[in-house]
């Protein structure tokens, strides 16, 4: 998906969204990379509440940069389908079996779950920052609006159920976004939303090489207490909490090890993608070896990555945070 994002914020001087305080920042990891154009970002922490930042934060002029075709492209090619239905089953299992109602996937990205839950039965609506995936799915017959005006015209009738699939790291305001969820929602509808979970085994042991940092595209870096704060200042009360996904856990821990001992980060990930629509900085600029060594390399690091990351999912430590909310009473 793409997003709009604010203006730079000097973080020692920004009050923290969550708790309030404006001179708790801490520098949380430096000098990380965007492996698109080669420039660092840094990533701050509160040490009142834990919420993490990335600094300087492009202005919204800039952005469009960040998010090149590329970035855009087929990203999830080689798990598109599974995503898809772990998503619907995920959402479907808090309705009664056979229950098919209105749903709305606020920043859609291709729309590949929408146009599932619509095959399902569902009625669909969509919200999208970007204007060609919108108008496709308008001709498609879906209810699809770019995200500020959604945001400022409400839909007709309100959803049974509200999803946020790695949205919410991506956008400038991210309280208010789950505020007017709130205001979407009937009495008794369902929020979902998923976001990498900062606090993981995966992001503790990798620091900067994490995969799913992708600053500076991810503005906000949530750990299970600050993304259940969001949503409970936003009047959402947390009923369900996940912290696995096999798309995004096992192949973070692959991608992550391989850029500890690769010179170019995510070779394998873009080449997994298929990301051809124009080279990345990174990429340009890779050593010869680093596209055989991720290739020698991924099979062993998949094998010795797997009981780690099942022992995670155990322990309720994995890199995939999902928090499911109603409207508080």
């Amino acid at each position: 998906m793409s997003v709009a994002v604010a203006e730079p914020q000097n973080a020692a001087r920004t009050r923290c969204m969550l708790c309030g305080q404006d001179d708790a920042w801490h520098t949380h990891l430096s000098r990380v990379l965007d492996y698109l154009t080669g420039e660092y970002f840094d990533i701050d922490r509160c040490e009142s509440c834990g919420l993490m930042i990335t600094r300087p934060m492009p202005t919204e002029a800039q952005i469009e940069r960040y998010y090149p075709p590329r970035y855009r492209n087929n990203r999830h090619a080689f798990t598109g389908s599974m995503r898809v239905a772990l998503r619907a089953r995920a959402i479907e299992s808090f309705f009664p079996n056979g229950f098919r109602g209105r749903l709305l996937d606020v920043g859609c990205g291709d729309g590949s779950f929408v146009m599932e839950m619509r095959r399902r039965g569902w009625d669909v609506c969509a919200t999208e920052l970007d204007p060609a995936t919108v108008h496709r799915l308008q001709e498609q017959g879906v209810d699809a609006r770019q995200s500020q005006g959604a945001f400022e015209h409400p839909f007709r009738e309100p959803f049974d159920a509200v999803t946020c699939w790695h949205v919410m790291e991506h956008v400038d305001r991210p309280l208010q976004v789950a505020e007017w969820v709130h205001t979407q929602l009937k009495p008794a509808g369902l929020f979902q939303a998923t976001v990498p979970n900062a606090q993981s085994l995966q992001a503790r042991l990798f620091k900067k090489q994490w995969l799913h940092l992708d600053v500076p595209r991810h503005r906000y870096h949530f750990c299970p207490s600050t993304f259940e704060s969001l949503l409970r200042r936003a009047r959402l009360e947390p009923v369900g909490r996940t912290m696995f996904a096999w798309e995004y856990d096992w192949f973070g821990a692959i991608q992550s090890a391989l850029n500890e001992v690769c010179g170019t980060p995510n070779w394998l990930f873009e080449r997994l993608t298929r990301a051809d629509v124009g080279p990345s900085t990174t990429t340009e600029r890779s050593h010869p070896l680093d596209g055989a060594v991720s290739c020698l390399l991924a099979g062993p690091i998949a094998l010795a990555s797997l009981p780690a990351m099942l022992i995670a999912r155990l322990f309720g430590d994995g890199a995939t945070l999902t928090i499911t909310a109603r409207p508080a009473k």
